[in-house]
């Protein structure tokens, strides 16, 4: 009885979903077919584009119609900026090594702070720039929890 070589697109053993691709024609005629939708999308975008700017140009109220889309997209703008809220306060990011209890993340919440990550022995946390190390231990420690070490400043 004859054996069979290992097929060339799969390591021996390795599971069929981690194949590799059939070889580079076949990553061509993937590429090929990307890039051929992309050039349709940017041809179809540009008769797009030049399609308005006749109709908007060459209608009986052109120039008129230009004027109010800028008009009309510069107030969006003022309004967006307008409502839109100011930047975020300066965060801070720590890491505290602490046995993570239930009520670990009501405590965090009720102090405006962010839980991150919570992994079985530390918290990934996200504060507001003014909280110091300190303070931080002792919001932990009055709650319950048992520090390992200080909270570590990440950024």
């Amino acid at each position: 009885m004859e054996h069979s070589k290992p097929s060339p697109r799969r390591a021996p053993g390795a599971p069929a979903a981690f194949r590799a691709p059939a070889g580079p024609r076949a990553r061509r005629t993937r590429h090929w077919r990307r890039d051929t939708v992309e050039l349709a999308a940017v041809f179809l975008s540009v008769t797009a584009a030049d399609l308005i700017a006749k109709v908007v140009v060459h209608g009986p109220e052109g120039p008129a119609v230009l004027v109010g889309s800028a008009l009309a997209l510069l107030a969006v703008t003022l309004l967006h900026a307008w409502v839109s809220p100011h930047a975020p306060p300066p965060t801070t990011l720590w890491r505290v090594r602490t046995t993570v209890l239930a009520h670990t993340p009501t405590t965090l919440a009720d102090h405006r702070i962010t839980l991150l990550s919570l992994h079985p022995q530390e918290l990934f946390l996200r504060t507001e720039h003014s909280v110091t190390p300190a303070v931080l231990t002792t919001l932990l420690t009055t709650t319950g929890h048992t520090l390992q070490d200080a909270p570590t400043r990440i950024a």
